[in-house]
């Protein structure tokens, strides 16, 4: 009985280990296929000029991203202008509906104007976020502002990356409604 046991176990544990080793290899093979489909990820376009910089990315959470400093003065919007042309004509949409603005944040005594937009890919599993910021010094004699100075150039920050609940913050029954979706009732 115990010959029958001992061979039973070493059976069962040598087709576990086939199947890991199963397992692992597929998983490898499917990690150095390029995506294919409607759930591939898109193109992240650089601004001119900037089509050298490297970007970063993390191919386990699903971002890549690249920033650099905009040789112009603030309050500057060319960089939005140019994602809101580049990624309009392919349809994506820019969230919330509106023109962004530049906002002045002030965080622990420093001082920066700050500017957001969100654009989400037609297919509503990708979004672009550009973040731009510019830096100021603000100068006090006893409480009262007396005037600021700006750091030069804007820095500037693009990241592509999926929607972290595509189904919760864009609801099918959003302003897409109809345009070759089925409703289920």
């Amino acid at each position: 009985m115990t010959t029958n046991r001992k061979e039973l176990f070493v059976a069962i544990g040598a087709v576990l280990v086939v199947w890991v080793l199963l397992l692992v290899a597929v998983s490898r093979w499917q990690a150095h296929r390029p995506p294919k489909g409607a759930g591939a990820a898109p193109e992240l376009p650089h601004f001119p000029g900037t089509e050298n910089i490297g970007e970063q990315e993390s191919e386990n959470l699903g971002w890549r991203k690249y920033w650099f400093t905009l040789e112009e003065d603030f309050p500057s919007r060319t960089v939005y202008q140019f994602y809101q042309k580049e990624l309009g004509a392919q349809g994506w949409r820019l969230v919330p509906e509106g023109e962004p603005q530049w906002v002045r944040q002030e965080t622990k005594g420093e001082v920066r104007d700050v500017f957001h937009a969100t654009w989400v890919a037609p297919n509503r599993l990708y979004e672009v976020d550009l973040d731009m910021m510019s830096v100021v010094e603000v100068r006090r004699e006893g409480g009262r502002v007396m005037g600021e100075t700006r750091e030069p150039g804007i820095k500037v920050y693009v990241k592509l990356q999926r929607v972290m609940a595509p189904g919760l913050l864009f609801p099918p029954g959003g302003p897409e409604a109809g345009k070759g979706e089925i409703e289920v009732r």
